[in-house]
């Protein structure tokens, strides 16, 4: 007989589903932080240009600007796929409640005792 209960499983994969939604989330923070980096660095250019530096100064914060954009890009596809696996994720733990869930609740509830499986097998 296996050493994990049905149970058991169940409650690790309701865990495992908080655990995207927790990846989500972070994923969230991360490009909301970027994107104002990014604002932040466009700001910066703007008043570096207004203030007349030459072009290879505008040339390196170009570049620091680009790069933070193409992070800011990169951490909004891995929230997306985030936020769709979490999606995902949460959607089998539902199943698995409608399925198997409403099984094991009416089990619990039963009024009934189990019967005694030796009266079975000792025919």
């Amino acid at each position: 007989m296996a050493d994990i209960k049905y149970s058991q499983v169940q409650a690790g994969l309701v865990a495992l589903a908080a655990a995207t939604a927790a990846e989500e989330n972070a994923a969230r923070h991360r490009f909301n932080r970027l994107k104002n980096k990014v604002a932040e660095a466009d700001r910066n250019y703007s008043n570096i240009v207004r203030l007349g530096f030459d072009p290879l100064t505008l040339v390196d914060f170009s570049t620091v600007g680009k790069s933070l954009v193409g992070q800011a890009r990169m951490v909004l596809d891995a929230a997306n796929v985030a936020i769709e696996l979490n999606g995902m994720a949460m959607q089998a733990g539902r199943d698995i409640d409608y399925r198997h869930g409403g099984m094991d609740r009416a089990i619990a509830n039963n009024p009934v005792p189990p019967a005694n499986r030796e009266a079975y097998n000792n025919r």
